[in-house]
């Protein structure tokens, strides 16, 4: 009787103990899906400030507001280039803007918007590039913004004043060139399209070009946006 008593009583403690440590590895998981999913809102929420704040569609004055509840926001140095053989055909300097907090990254660049929560990068809008009866289309906003740069806990206001142009080239051979940090993101677009990509670097900053490569178009149309983004409080 003795043993049986201890043997239940050894029972019960070790179903305690189970209970204790499922209990504390249901907790942790749960709160790393919270994290994770507030993290994920976090993102989404400063890519979708983004978008309206840099839409090209649009003419004229716009002011946005952006919140900031830690990390920084700054502006980058980015091109994108047409290509006609090997030689850029236009050159454009179009900017690009970088949110950072923690794991969480939200970044545009010639109206292309990902955001990252370290768990693959997410496509918010997608490259504005088309390819119809061999003619391509490209999209270019042009920020024109001032290097910046808004660390921690803050909301500013993103200004712009919208202008837009138009450029035709036609003959053969073309290729687009966009320097970008998610690289992944462009190829797949393009490869979409029927075209073939490579990384290359034209300037040696550390930040790659995807170059697209489309054998059968024979016009290009880019539709230059100028945005004019000032960064302010």
């Amino acid at each position: 009787m003795i043993d049986r008593a201890q043997s239940a009583t050894i029972g019960v403690a070790i179903l305690l103990a189970i209970t204790v440590v499922s209990v504390a590895a249901l907790t942790v998981t749960v709160g790393s899906v919270v994290e994770e999913n507030a993290s994920g809102a976090e993102a989404r929420s400063a890519a979708s400030a983004m978008a309206d704040a840099l839409d090209a569609e649009r003419s004229g004055p716009h002011e946005e507001r952006f919140t900031l509840n830690e990390g920084r926001l700054r502006a980058v140095d980015r091109s994108v280039r047409v290509l006609q053989g090997t030689d850029p055909a236009t050159e454009y300097a179009v900017g690009g803007l970088a949110y950072a907090a923690g794991d969480r990254r939200v970044r545009y660049v010639a109206g292309t918007i990902v955001h990252d929560t370290g768990n693959g990068v997410r496509t918010h809008a997608a490259p504005p590039v088309s390819v119809r009866d061999r003619t391509l289309f490209v999209s270019v906003p042009r920020l024109g913004a001032d290097a910046v740069a808004v660390d921690g806990t803050a909301t500013v206001a993103l200004r712009t004043n919208v202008t837009h142009r138009r450029r035709h080239l036609s003959g053969g051979g073309f290729g687009l060139a966009v320097e970008t940090r998610t690289p992944g993101v462009w190829e797949r677009r393009f490869e979409a399209l029927g075209a073939t990509t490579v990384r290359r670097s034209f300037d040696d900053d550390g930040v790659p070009s995807v170059v697209a490569r489309f054998p059968e178009v024979r016009d290009v149309y880019v539709f230059v946006h100028d945005l004019r983004l000032e960064v302010g409080r």
